[in-house]
């Protein structure tokens, strides 16, 4: 798949995947060819209106494999989900995916982080400080 250009947000979020505003300058380097790669690959899962099946997806995997596996394969998500709109902002450069980016990767980082840290220390990924 190849990135084209749309005229506007609706366009954007209503096709599947492959979207980009303005459109990339043509690689330079084997790690531009690499971004492209990439944002090629996750863009239908990640881009537009599909996301919703992505993210229904990682949630009903995450539940079924449990708390210690699920933790993992959601770090994965949110992980993959920030590094395409890293990839994303430096090819196209659209201004949501800097934010998104940073956003994604850091829920990523913070959030699986301090439950990690909380598991270590209570025994259980909830938020219960004392049991009655």
């Amino acid at each position: 798949m190849t990135q084209r250009r749309v005229d506007s947000w609706w366009a954007q979020w209503t096709c599947v995947g492959g979207t980009c505003a303005p459109a990339a300058s043509p690689p330079r380097n084997g790690f531009e060819r690499a971004l492209d790669t990439y944002t090629s690959v996750t863009a239908p899962f990640l881009r537009g209106c599909f996301v919703s099946l992505t993210v229904a997806g990682a949630f009903f995997v995450t539940s079924a494999l449990g708390a210690v596996s699920g933790i993992l394969v959601e770090g994965g998500f949110f992980t993959v989900a920030g590094a395409y709109c890293l990839a994303n902002f430096a090819r196209c450069r659209e201004a949501h995916c800097i934010v998104t980016g940073i956003g994604w990767s850091g829920l990523a980082l913070a959030g699986h982080g301090f439950e990690a840290v909380w598991w270590a220390r209570r025994g259980s990924n909830a938020l219960r400080l004392n049991e009655s």
